[in-house]
């Protein structure tokens, strides 16, 4: 396993769903495949990753049998409502298929950790702070940036507006 995928981690963050870092080798995909991993999504943008190393990570996922969906959100940056609308309407209908699911952004911080509390809301029926909350009790460095978490409410805010109307 890399040092940069052992250092930063990554935690289930409720049944079947884990988040964490962006696998660098195939070393850190073959962990994930043996822990049962069979989709992800991948928050990253193509910029964050060394040259060559996506097709790395590709072939690796092919061979281990790995889904992996891409979704790109800026490192650091907003989190449009659109995206984590798409973000989390991918990931929920995996939760409720009950597929062992990867989400990752590139240290396991931030947008997998906003994106995870959107899927865990929608899922569990519960508002966007308790969700938050449970996803940080299992993976205490899961911290969406403060205008992130600004996003991550105005979006669920938003969507119970819609829902509403």
């Amino acid at each position: 396993m890399s040092q940069w995928f052992d250092a930063y981690g990554f935690a289930a963050v409720h049944d079947d769903l884990v988040i964490g870092a962006f696998p660098l080798d195939e070393h850190d995909v073959e962990h994930l495949a043996a822990i049962s991993i069979e989709r992800v999504l991948n928050l990253v943008e193509d910029t964050e990753y060394e040259p060559g190393r996506r097709f790395v990570i590709e072939a690796a996922y092919r061979d281990a049998g790995i889904e992996e969906h891409r979704m790109r959100l800026t490192d650091f940056g907003r989190l449009p409502a659109d995206q984590l609308e798409a973000a989390v309407q991918t990931v929920v209908p995996w939760m409720e298929e009950g597929a062992v699911s990867y989400v990752h952004c590139r240290a396991g911080w931030q947008r997998s950790a906003a994106v995870a509390a959107g899927s865990v809301a929608v899922y569990e029926g519960v508002d966007i702070v308790t969700a938050l909350d449970y996803v940080r009790r299992r993976k205490p460095s899961a911290d969406p940036l403060p205008h992130q978490r600004d996003d991550l409410f105005a979006w669920w805010q938003a969507r119970g507006a819609r829902r509403s109307s």
